[in-house]
Order: structure tokens, then sequence, then C-alpha cells
């Protein structure tokens, strides 16, 4: 998907500011002619940044190799290079949940001390200009091989890039199947009925469902706080699971049936890659997911979708307009192993300072800046204002108000969280959600 180029005048203003804002007093050359090794997704992310490297070498003298991989496999590599203590990949793209599983080992870098140094960090940085929820999700400590939340605590992570979960529906299909967007998880399934009462080809809900944390983490984890459930409760050794409480199994049960009313056939086996290109060719009628994947298919000319997906917040209970919206935080990280942190933190600091910030977001590539001045900048404004994308920005400050990390922070939340995908499987195929929920629970206990 190529994004529009109509604030090329813009972006070349950024540019102008962004030289003139590094020109400070501060010495950005301190690591001249070192050579790092950047890894991350071949991502819209990553291209926002490579596009303006030469940019970041002419500044420090530090040479960056930008290793690029697709998601299945960079992940896997990720996991080899932190596990047996490689220095090759000096910063690595990341996630707050798969942090969570590296850092009691030591194998990212704590980052707090970095960005206190006024001899390593540039004066114009402003971490405290990241949006509160995204420095939060960031920040705990580590003892005894636990995640130990602090909001002092070590900072592990920069936002490069965020995810809200907000319900993402192609309007054009709802108007001629004359449909109203639901608010409710209830009224979701009646929407779902309708539609395929109206047209039977028509998948009403693109919902991911295979065996992995990252089908939880999207629509069930955000709506589910609107029910009361909570994934844990307690901290350290009295941490329980809460997700066989009275809430949750009445979560589930209409969680359960709206995925029997919504979902295709092949909702097992369908993560984020179905759940956009549902939307995009027009066979889903509705999603709550990633809110950029309605965002980047709405760009003028990326798809046959662009200027017909709209937002809402998340669904919520019946009998509680309260919603929540989970996020998934893009994420750079100093591999623990590195020689050359120095020079990592310099990259990072570049990468994911104002001025990239507002280039990326304004290239139609880095969406959701992390930033709040981003969000304030005129040159976003514009552009994500334009008609083709709909109600993006309003939507967008409305579910950010009430945006946070849902899950609670723990060693070991992959293994829970991909036995509670396993879970909604089961309960999907039809078995009973209570007992489901109590073996889950049993499961998780028994692993605690």
């Amino acid at each position: 998907m190529k994004p529009t180029t109509k604030l090329s005048v813009a972006s070349a203003i950024v540019a102008l500011m962004g030289t003139a804002a590094y020109a400070e007093d501060f010495n950005w050359r301190q690591f001249e002619g070192t050579e790092i090794t950047w890894a991350y997704d071949i991502h819209p992310y990553a291209d926002a940044v490579v596009a303006y490297l030469d940019e970041f070498e002419e500044l420090t003298g530090i040479k960056v190799n930008a290793e690029l991989y697709p998601d299945d496999t960079y992940w896997g590599k990720l996991n080899i290079q932190l596990s047996t203590g490689s220095p090759d990949w000096d910063v690595v793209g990341t996630g707050i949940q798969p942090a969570w599983d590296v850092t009691p080992a030591g194998q990212l870098a704590g980052l707090r001390e970095l960005i206190e140094d006024p001899h390593m960090t540039s004066p114009s940085y402003d971490y405290e200009d990241f949006f509160p929820a995204l420095r939060a999700a960031w920040t705990w400590d580590v003892a005894e091989e636990k995640i130990i939340a602090n909001p002092d605590g070590e900072i592990w992570g920069i936002p490069h890039a965020f995810e809200n979960m907000q319900l993402m529906y192609r309007t054009d299909i709802l108007e001629r199947l004359g449909v109203e967007p639901p608010s409710t998880l209830p009224e979701l399934t009646i929407a779902c009925e309708q539609i395929r009462a109206a047209d039977p080809n028509m998948t009403p809900m693109a919902v991911r469902g295979v065996r992995f944390w990252s089908s939880i983490h999207t629509a069930p984890i955000s709506i589910a706080q609107s029910y009361g459930v909570r994934d844990f409760v307690g901290t350290g050794d009295t941490m329980d699971t809460a997700l066989d409480s009275a809430e949750s199994i009445r979560f589930h049960k209409d969680y359960v049936a709206m995925i029997q009313a919504c979902a295709p056939d092949s909702w097992a086996n369908d993560n984020w890659y179905q759940v956009v290109d549902g939307l995009s060719t027009g066979t889903t009628a509705m999603a709550v997911d990633a809110n950029m994947f309605g965002f980047w298919n709405n760009i003028e000319g990326a798809s046959e979708a662009s200027g017909k997906i709209a937002f809402a917040p998340p669904l919520t209970a019946p009998d509680n307009d309260e919603f929540a919206s989970n996020i998934w935080i893009w994420s750079l990280a100093i591999n623990g192993a590195s020689e050359k942190k120095g020079a990592a933190w310099y990259f990072m600091q570049w990468a994911t300072s104002k001025e990239m910030n507002v280039r990326g977001a304004t290239d139609g590539k880095l969406v959701n800046p992390p930033r709040s001045s981003a969000w304030q900048a005129q040159e976003w404004i514009e552009y994500a204002n334009q008609p083709e994308f709909n109600n993006f920005y309003d939507t967008f400050n409305t579910v950010q108000e009430k945006t946070s990390l849902l899950f609670t922070p723990r060693y070991g939340f992959g293994t829970a969280m991909n036995a509670w995908a396993v879970a909604m499987q089961e309960m999907v195929g039809g078995a009973d959600v209570e007992e489901s929920l109590s073996n889950l629970a049993e499961e998780i206990r028994d692993e605690l």
C-alpha cells in the first residue's frame, strides 16, 4: 500500500524543522564511526525510519544496518538472538508482552539511566511527551525472575508506534444492508444476524481466532473489561487468575455467542492477515482490532476500501457504556548483549523523536504516533482529517482517553494467554463455558 503524497510540501517543512532541532547544543557525534544493526518486522513502521536513515548517519556518523524480516520469521529470529546472548542485533523491535518473558533473564537492557543522562539524551527528546499509558506500560522492575509493577521502575523500551483497539466497519456495506453500527456485544450479535439474513455471502465480523495470545489481545480483553473481567488479581506470590469468575463466565457466554453468529467458518485459523483482507476486499463488514488497519486501507488508492472504513469505540457489556481499549505498542529496545549500547540509544532516540513522529505520521506510515505532541501538530491534524479517513482522528482522541495495557504484567504471559485462546476455540466449538473456564483457570494456577 503506497500512501498519498498530498502533503509533500508539509513533509519538506517538517524535514527542515527537524534539521534545525538537531542542531542544538548536544554532541550527536559521540559515537561517530560505530556500526550497529537494527532488526524489525517488514512493516510500514520500519519504512517510516528507513526512508530517513541517511539523515541519521549524516547527523551522527553512525552506520545503521537494517535487518527486516516478515512477521512470521522475525519473532523466531528475535527469540534466538536474545536467548543465545548474541550481540549481533543492537536495537530490536518488540512489544511489551514478549518483553515480560525476556527481561528477567537480562535479555533487554534497561534505559532509564540513558534517558536521564544529559550527556546521552538530547534536551529536546522529552520522554514525558509519550502518552502516559504507553510510558506506564513499559515501566516495571524485575526481582527473583518476576515482573514487579512499579511506576518508578526501570524503563525497558521506547514506543515507536502503537495500536488501540476499535470497532471498524465498512460504511458502504452497513448502509446497503440497513444495519446500524453496534455499541454493545449483544447488539453486535444481532447486527451479524441481520447481515447474514440480508446477504448470506457476507461475513459479518472478522475475528482473530488462532491458538495464540495475539487473538486475545485484540477484541476479547478490550470488551471483557466492560464486563468487569480481569485476567489476574493480586500481585507477586498472591497472584491468581480471575478467568473463572462470574464476570468472566458472563462475558464469555456473550462473546462465544457473537463468534458463532458473526465469524467465518475459518475463524479458528484466522489471524490479523485475514482481518485486514476481509475489510479491504469488502467480504467482511466489521472488525474489532487494531485501528491502523482501517487507516491504512482508507489511504487514497491503497485498496478498494479507501474512504469506506469508519471507526467507533470498542464494544461494551449491555449494561455498561464504559468502554476500554487495549494497546499493542511497537517499540524499540536494546539487546542486553549488545556491545554498542550508546550508539544504539542514539539511534533509538532519533527514530522516536518528535520530528520523526510527525514525519512518519504524515507519510501515512507511522500510525498511531505515540507522542501527544504529534496529535497536536498541524501537519498531522490536516493529514489525518482528510475525507477518506472518515472519523479516524476524532475517534482516536475519544478512545485514547480510555486506552491502556489491560493485561497484568507477569512472566509467562504467553503461556497463559495461549491457553485462553485454546479454551476460546473449545467454547465456540460447543464446550460448556463454565466448565471450560474452570479447566482454564486450573491450568493457569498449576503453571503459577
